[in-house]
């Protein structure tokens, strides 16, 4: 993979610029909400079990042309805040990638597009574009080993849970969130559960294991007190244990169909034997530690791993050995639940323990029990294309290229 990082045309921009667009973007965006909203990995089978893979597994295939994506230009338009918010945290990072992207986030606050038309020429003026293609080792008969190339991956779904909740124990509020731990903890849950090492470290208390352990899988959430404020939950820290679905475990038990297990799956399951939920949800050994935020605006989304909210339809969960995080992707799948067509320009500005690979990817869907539901039930595939500054090669982009 290629170490270089001044493949992109410079025009001489340099600090000055950088400065300029923190500042103007900072100005538009207002106060952000501390980072920190990083999520355990998804309930429903997806490919957190398999292996690591080597920078070595993606290609950037060149594309040339207008490309065959048939992106409304509202999709543009409504994308192109959650591209600044992009601009905004790459121009504060501290990398050998960050030059790369100085020319055009400078350009791009200067420019108030009133259509979606103007967004579509500016990326197609200042970007190159390239099909992110995944390669895997493979072994055909009779000769050595060839990698096998696919250009279509996973696509799922997340969303920040609203809960009741409680500051204190009571029996409508017995299940705890835990804060994080002085010292790291590295034993599975059911042993964290059996020997009380968490007492005293009670965050909030809520009503359902189960609505808790969801909000350990999306890794964030609001939680309506019951003194009529909000609060906001954020990933601290974990156990360090391997995420194992439970969704997973249903299927091999034998209690859902592979291809049919989807987070209301999962819920039906529970609700009909109330009596196994504690031995289902110790099937996952992690799990997830808690911070509390202030509630902030509710049309704000939490904050992802590249440090800005999050956009609900245009913010996505990446692998960020193979997908550089701010990054514009133009993306082709199916909406969740109506199997239309989902065609829109996202940006990477996540991560995921279980998005794993150069073609998974996570949508953010938003907020509450609606934005749930269409997390859900999206588990199809798609493929990815990736937007980079004119001239630059895009592995240049990746963390390993700045050693």
């Amino acid at each position: 993979m290629s170490t270089a990082t001044g493949a992109g045309r410079r025009h001489g921009i340099g600090r000055a610029g950088i400065v300029l667009v923190a500042a103007a973007l900072a100005a538009c965006q207002g106060e952000p909400l501390a980072p920190g909203a990083r999520r355990a990995a998804s309930a429903v089978p997806t490919t957190e079990d398999a292996p690591r893979l080597p920078p070595e597994a993606v290609r950037f295939r060149p594309e040339s042309g207008p490309g065959a994506l048939g992106i409304a230009d509202a999709d543009w338009l409504a994308a192109w805040p959650a591209w600044l918010a992009s601009c905004h945290a790459l121009a504060a990072q501290h990398n050998p990638q960050r030059a790369a992207w100085e020319d055009v986030c400078t350009a791009s606050i200067f420019l108030q597009p009133r259509s979606g038309a103007e967004v579509r020429e500016f990326f197609a003026r200042h970007m190159d574009r390239y099909t992110v293609i995944a390669r895997e080792p493979g072994a055909p008969h009779g000769g050595p080993p060839a990698a096998v190339e696919r250009d279509a991956g996973l696509m799922t779904g997340y969303y920040e849970p609203v809960l009741e909740g409680s500051r204190t124990r009571s029996a409508e509020f017995p299940v705890a969130l835990y804060r994080a731990p002085p010292a790291a903890q590295t034993a599975p849950r059911a042993m964290l559960a059996a020997d009380g090492r968490l007492q005293g470290l009670e965050l909030l208390w809520v009503q359902d294991p189960v609505d808790a352990f969801f909000l350990e899988v999306q890794g964030s959430g609001r939680i309506h007190l019951r003194d009529g404020t909000w609060v906001r939950v954020a990933y601290a820290a974990s156990n360090g244990q391997a995420y194992r679905s439970i969704g997973r475990w249903l299927v091999e038990q034998g209690e859902l169909v592979a291809g049919q297990v989807s987070q209301a799956s999962i819920r039906d399951w529970t609700r009909a034997h109330p009596e196994r939920v504690r031995a289902l949800l110790e099937q996952n050994p992690r799990v997830v530690f808690f911070r509390e935020l202030p509630a902030g605006d509710a049309t704000v989304g939490p904050i992802g791993s590249l440090g800005v909210p999050l956009t609900p339809g245009y913010s996505v969960a990446v692998d960020p050995r193979f997908v550089p995080l701010g990054a514009p992707l133009l993306i082709d799948t199916r909406m969740p639940g109506s199997g239309e067509p989902l065609t829109r320009l996202a940006l990477a500005q996540d991560t995921g323990a279980a998005i794993r690979g150069p073609l998974r990817v996570d949508w953010f869907w938003g907020l509450g029990a609606g934005a749930g539901e269409r997390a859900g039930r999206q588990h199809d595939s798609g493929t990815v294309q990736l937007l980079v500054p004119r001239g630059v090669a895009p592995a240049s982009l990746l963390p390993a290229a700045g050693g």
